[in-house]
């Protein structure tokens, strides 16, 4: 039986969360940190559905697996929609308040890279960046060394005997080809986000550096080609 003394605020700690949002120093600022806050959210339960795709996977349990892909595609998705909400910020407004950011950047997302590597996109030469603390640089040492999702779908082509993941494609509907179907979505879900990351920041500060010693606009477009599968991608030229 549950507690009595549980409350809806008490449940989700409705109090603490919301003092994490400092006084605003400019009337936008509230905006632009609740956005990134919820970002971080969802990257977390993001996060936890691809550790459970991956094993899901590992186990040659394919429809699960896809259950959890498609919640992360749909977390992807209500991402991209948030970029609309930052729209309505005026590039004048950014400016009264990006001066408080300082050194920080989204450059910096720690569980955004954990992301990127846990899904098959893995940089051991950022973990030398110097705004990592000792438990980030541990918790992406893990992703570093673990297997990720990419990985874990090319075993299951090894135990299935498939050669090629072109034989998945000329195959038609099965399986293993329903989920290939599945990690192209949350790829292509993936870029759509990169991308509307890039007119986001274009349309607050043109071509100008971005905070944190990036250099803005023309670093997130240098991303936009960014594959976790590329062979899923490449298998689409080759066939005929």
């Amino acid at each position: 039986m549950a507690s009595e003394n549980v409350t809806y605020a008490s449940y989700l700690r409705i109090p603490e969360l919301l003092a994490l949002q400092q006084e605003p120093r400019a009337h936008d600022e509230l905006l632009f940190v609740v956005l990134h806050q919820s970002h971080e959210l969802w990257f977390k339960l993001a996060l936890h559905e691809l550790d459970e795709a991956t094993s899901l996977i590992e186990q040659d349990r394919f429809p699960e697996a896809e259950t959890r892909l498609r919640r992360i595609v749909t977390i992807l998705r209500q991402l991209v929609a948030q970029w609309d909400v930052l729209g309505t910020m005026t590039p004048a407004g950014y400016l009264e308040f990006r001066h408080v950011l300082e050194g920080g950047s989204g450059f910096q997302s720690v569980q955004f890279r954990e992301l990127e590597f846990s899904s098959g996109l893995k940089d051991a030469s950022y973990l030398s960046s110097p705004w990592l603390s000792a438990e980030e640089q541990a918790a992406l040492r893990r992703r570093l060394d673990g297997v990720t999702l990419a990985d874990a779908f090319s075993a299951a082509l090894v135990r299935a005997g498939v050669t090629d993941v072109l034989d998945v494609l000329r195959a038609g509907p099965g399986l293993l080809s329903m989920l290939a179907e599945t990690l192209l979505d949350y790829d292509e879900a993936v870029g759509h986000w990169r991308h509307r990351h890039v007119l986001a920041v274009e349309r607050q500060i043109g071509l100008k550096p971005g905070t944190g010693g990036s250099s803005g606009a023309a670093y997130l477009r240098s991303t936009l080609t960014r594959r976790f599968f590329p062979d899923l991608w490449e298998a689409r030229t080759r066939l005929s």
